[in-house]
């Protein structure tokens, strides 16, 4: 029942959670996300679907607790898609925990780079 949230430095340094050493076996359908900071203003956080690359767009404040508020964006997002509620509720289900981790995939570091 597990996800993998692989941020950006700039990111992890606001969260200031410990990173996983060992990645979490997935357990989700849509598996592992990317994740960075955008100081806008408002600041927000842009999570990008490894498999899907569906962008969910949420406030980033307080970006320690940014893990436990994703799912309920996530929710919210794939609603607004169309997706069934049972989907929703299976994936939900499944993601009680992240671990943050770097960025795992050179093309991936290079595209939140820019």
């Amino acid at each position: 029942m597990s996800y993998n949230l692989h941020c950006t430095k700039k990111l992890l340094d606001r969260t200031k959670h410990p990173l996983g050493l060992v990645p979490l076996v997935q357990t989700t359908t849509l598996g592992n996300w990317y994740a960075t900071a955008l100081f806008w203003k408002p600041q927000l956080a842009l999570l990008v679907n490894e498999r899907t690359l569906l962008p969910v767009l949420m406030l980033l404040a307080s970006a320690t607790s940014l893990a436990e508020r994703f799912p309920q964006q996530l929710a919210l997002v794939l609603a607004a898609h169309g997706v069934s509620q049972e989907f929703i509720a299976a994936e939900l289900a499944q993601m009680t925990e992240a671990r943050y981790a770097k960025m795992a995939r050179r093309q991936t570091a290079v595209f939140w780079a820019s």
